[in-house]
């Protein structure tokens, strides 16, 4: 009968073998052991190119771990701030106290050091006034007996920075930094400066025919220096005063009660 006709089953259809897989494109660990199981995590991991460098460092050490703000060799080195230069730098040469014995025209200068600057009191014999400029710019003078005009300074122990003990005038140097600057006027006679440590100079009273010598004091930093000058010998200190700058501050006096 035609519907009993039997069917002919069709051929399957043949399936292709997945491609071999490539032992070059596998992984360097696989290549070394092929036999490895991908799940064994006990196998060694493969060391990175920053640990094979170091084959003994410890992989959680970080103290060789370079900053990359740190500065190498080759780079720049990072500038601290500019330290501005001290007065002292500044100054040019001159002879120290103490060794020159006298003052002239020719070598008219000579500096104390730190400590002969800074200890006990200067001391200049044989003027008759003296005028002081203290840090804060105030002025004042004081004559040989005593006469005194413009503003005192100060100082903590209630002692004047600049004035007369007897006849001889005196720097207070343990309070030297109130100081700028001071002007000795000579008497006539040759005037000697002196330190606490024996080191001294003298000048003559006149560096030439119709001349009066004067001594300046200068405060740099920390260290004094000491000029000598001439000024026309009829010269009153006020005349003296105008010459170096000296314009007498105006005394407040004491505090009112």
């Amino acid at each position: 009968m035609p519907f009993l006709t039997r069917r002919v089953k069709e051929p399957a259809t043949p399936v292709s073998n997945p491609p071999a897989p490539n032992p070059a494109a596998a992984s360097p660990t696989r290549a070394a052991n092929p036999n490895r199981n991908p799940l064994d995590l006990s196998a060694p991991v493969p060391p990175s190119p920053s640990s094979a460098a170091a084959p003994n460092r410890n992989p959680l050490d970080l103290s060789h771990h370079v900053s990359p703000r740190q500065p190498t060799e080759s780079g720049p080195a990072a500038a601290g701030p500019a330290v501005p230069p001290s007065p002292e730098s500044r100054l040019y040469p001159a002879p120290a106290f103490g060794e020159l014995r006298q003052l002239t025209a020719s070598d008219a200068v000579v500096r104390l050091n730190p400590r002969q600057s800074g200890i006990g009191s200067l001391i200049v014999t044989a003027t008759r006034g003296v005028a002081w400029e203290g840090e804060d710019r105030t002025t004042g003078a004081q004559s040989v007996h005593h006469e005194e005009i413009g503003t005192p300074v100060p100082t903590a122990g209630n002692r004047p920075l600049v004035g007369y003990h007897g006849r001889d005038a005196l720097i207070v140097l343990r309070h030297v930094r109130l100081l700028r600057r001071a002007l000795f006027i000579a008497a006539g006679p040759p005037m000697t400066v002196q330190t606490f440590d024996g080191s001294g100079v003298a000048v003559q009273g006149t560096l030439a025919a119709g001349q009066r010598t004067v001594l300046t004091v200068a405060r740099i930093g920390s260290v004094l220096e000491v000029r000598a000058e001439s000024v026309p010998e009829e010269w009153d200190d006020g005349q003296i005063w105008r010459e170096f700058a000296f314009t007498m501050t105006v005394g407040l006096g004491g505090p009112r009660r």
